[in-house]
């Protein structure tokens, strides 16, 4: 029996996990947003911004890694420009949206809707950025260039 068969290479688990989470552009988005909330919370004390920013550079690496995912399998897949950024971006916006004031409702936040407006206003330009950059391949920090050539150009 071959030793190396049934072992999951770092390489081949990175490749697996890529497939559902942009691992560039969620650590990016991780660090951005766990320093903006360990700045926002310094004034507790480093110990409790650095756990705020470990919590918040978690959830942005994976929920943000997974709806970047979504926006360029979207925004990707179909071959339709137009259709192809206003699906994505709309996709993303809502998810993100959504989950942004599910969080500030379940835990409490005072002004839930009033703390989800940053988002509403923020996402869609971000999303767009994206959606452009990815459409037509090019690069910038997280992004594989010649994703699939079969789109049409932009």
């Amino acid at each position: 029996m071959d030793p190396n068969k049934n072992v999951l290479a770092p390489n081949k688990f990175i490749n697996i996990f890529n497939q559902f989470i942009d691992i560039k552009l969620g650590i990016i988005g991780a660090l951005f947003m766990g320093s903006v909330v360990f700045y926002i919370n310094a004034d507790h004390g480093p110990l409790l911004a650095s756990i705020a920013a470990f919590k918040q550079g978690l959830y942005t690496f994976f929920i943000g890694g997974i709806i970047l995912k979504i926006l360029e399998l979207i925004v990707t897949g179909i071959n339709n420009k137009t259709l192809a950024y206003i699906c994505s971006i709309v996709a993303a916006t809502v998810i993100t949206v959504g989950l942004v004031y599910l969080v500030h409702s379940m835990k409490g936040t005072p002004k839930p809707f009033e703390s989800t407006i940053p988002t509403i206003i923020l996402a869609p330009i971000g999303y767009i950025y994206v959606a452009r950059m990815k459409r037509n391949n090019k690069t910038i920090p997280g992004f594989r260039k010649n994703r699939d050539k079969n789109l049409e150009s932009a």
